[in-house]
């Protein structure tokens, strides 16, 4: 399947397929640590919708080795056959926390997962009462982690920034989840979410070591990676060192052509992490 530029640009997709060439010898070193680099495809919402494949082939272009879902625009199964085509992996999805805290429906989420080839079941947010009610949530969590492992997969959480939150101990939201569940429960921290709400992201993936198999590399207040306030070089040490990282995932949410968006933080995570 060919690509033209007119394609693009009628999917409203900016400079997507713009300058990738160029970044294949900055590839090189973050690979050589075999820590794919994924796109959250919400970041990519309208376009990703409205044309799968050119997109999927897209992201492949910009140097991206996997994706994560939030959301499907086509069949799982036809969802893995482009990722094959293309050579991407699926990391994971944002589930919702009924598809995991139920059992039954966390067994046909499980499915999915197989389907797409897989690893981590993350809820993308909730809110809970007080420091009871997140403790309660850890305890379903806990319960549907022992399912997932079963089947060779994890369940996680996603953090936003009210999960920094202090509540009735003193700790936020997240501490308490985090204390609460069992280690095998995965932290997706969030760094922009956290650096945003006056928190420190690198004190939490080493309070947690191991539990951060994949996190969401955002930079602070909008901006593309290395232009905002998260120190990316301690974060990249400490994911390897410390937080058992798996794979790195890009989310982009802010103003900027959101196509575009993905490419320049491709550019910037090779860049630095390389």
């Amino acid at each position: 399947m060919s690509f033209h530029r007119r394609d693009f640009m009628k999917l409203g997709l900016g400079t997507l397929a713009l300058h990738t060439v160029g970044l294949r010898p900055l590839f090189a070193a973050a690979e050589r640590k075999n820590i794919p680099l994924c796109l959250q495809m919400y970041s990519v919402g309208g376009p990703f919708r409205e044309n799968p494949e050119k997109v999927l082939a897209a992201v492949a272009e910009m140097g991206y080795k996997g994706v994560e879902y939030a959301g499907y625009p086509l069949p799982p199964a036809e969802l893995r056959k482009l990722q094959d085509k293309y050579g991407l992996i699926c990391s994971g999805t944002h589930t919702g926390r009924g598809q995991i805290e139920n059992l039954e429906e966390l067994k046909k989420t499980i499915e999915i997962h197989q389907t797409l080839g897989a690893k981590f079941i993350i809820c993308p947010g909730m809110k809970n009462d007080g420091e009871a009610g997140w403790t309660e949530a850890a305890k379903k969590f806990s319960a549907a982690s022992a399912v997932a492992r079963e089947a060779g997969l994890y369940v996680g959480y996603h953090a936003h920034q009210h999960d920094f939150q202090k509540v009735d101990g003193g700790l936020s939201t997240w501490e308490v989840f985090a204390d609460n569940s069992v280690p095998e429960v995965m932290l997706q921290n969030d760094l922009g979410h956290c650096v945003n709400s006056g928190n420190d992201p690198y004190a939490l993936i080493r309070k947690y070591p191991g539990r951060t198999k994949t996190i969401h590399l955002k930079e602070s207040d909008g901006k593309i990676l290395g232009e905002g306030r998260v120190d990316w070089k301690l974060a990249f040490d400490l994911c390897e060192s410390v937080g058992g990282i798996e794979t790195y995932t890009i989310e982009y949410e802010a103003g900027m052509d959101r196509m575009e968006a993905a490419q320049k933080s491709a550019e910037a995570y090779y860049k630095i992490h390389g």
